[in-house]
């Protein structure tokens, strides 16, 4: 066996290679392009090392087709060329790392509470392992984190989810809202809620318990009142 490594730009031409090799690094290159493309990530860069195994270096009348075998995991990827006359073929392992410019936390985030725009920025990192990554601030703010994310470290979205907004046995403010005129009243929240959640709120003046629809931070609204229209959010 024998290694070539690559490293590749998103615009980058390739290095003179093996008439075999040069279809395989490509085809592995624009398929990982292509997944960073479809999850929207920003200026990717894939580096590659191509271990050739039986077979190669392969020497094809015309240029060879390129069958990917496993494609499942960047860092050890299978490849395969084949001979279109002659079926010969060489067999290869991509190991690839991808990189982008994707949301890190620079100077950590702190558990379950919303995450603020000035927490976030963008820097390049090697996308590896299971993280869910982005390249979109808007994707992450105003979410929280189960648990704290340390200084530097990338926003994994499968840690985030919608902030709690209302707490058990929280006081709240349940409103009720028709054209101008509008009615509050004291309530207590009997369950944790997300925005626009349906929870149930228990009316500290009469003991009635209603539905309500979660709206803001300790704020409920009848559940079966018209959802109002969003208004146009500022930037941030």
């Amino acid at each position: 066996m024998f290694e070539v490594l690559l490293g590749l730009a998103c615009a980058s031409a390739l290095p003179a290679l093996a008439a075999s090799e040069e279809p395989v690094a490509r085809a592995a290159r624009e398929f990982l392009l292509d997944r960073a493309a479809q999850a929207g990530l920003v200026q990717p860069e894939v580096s590659l090392k191509l271990i050739a195994g039986d077979g190669a270096p392969l020497a094809c009348a015309t240029a060879p087709r390129v069958e990917a075998l496993d494609t499942r995991h960047p860092s050890r990827m299978r490849y395969a060329a084949v001979c279109p006359a002659s079926g010969a073929r060489a067999e290869y392992v991509v190991r690839a790392e991808l990189s982008a410019q994707v949301v890190v936390a620079p100077g950590g985030i702190a558990a379950r509470r919303p995450i603020a725009g000035h927490e976030v920025t963008l820097e390049r990192r090697p996308l590896a392992g299971s993280a869910e990554v982005t390249s979109d601030p808007e994707d992450v703010i105003g979410q929280s984190a189960r648990r704290a994310i340390r200084a530097g470290q990338v926003v994994d979205r499968k840690l985030l989810v919608e902030p709690v907004l209302v707490r058990r046995g929280a006081a709240v403010r349940i409103v009720a809202r028709n054209g101008p005129v509008l009615v509050t009243a004291a309530g207590e929240a009997m369950e944790v809620g997300h925005a626009g959640d349906i929870v149930n709120v228990r009316n500290t003046t009469t003991g009635n318990v209603i539905r309500a629809r979660v709206i803001g931070s300790n704020e409920v609204e009848p559940a079966d009142m018209p959802i109002a229209p969003s208004a146009p959010q500022s930037a941030r």
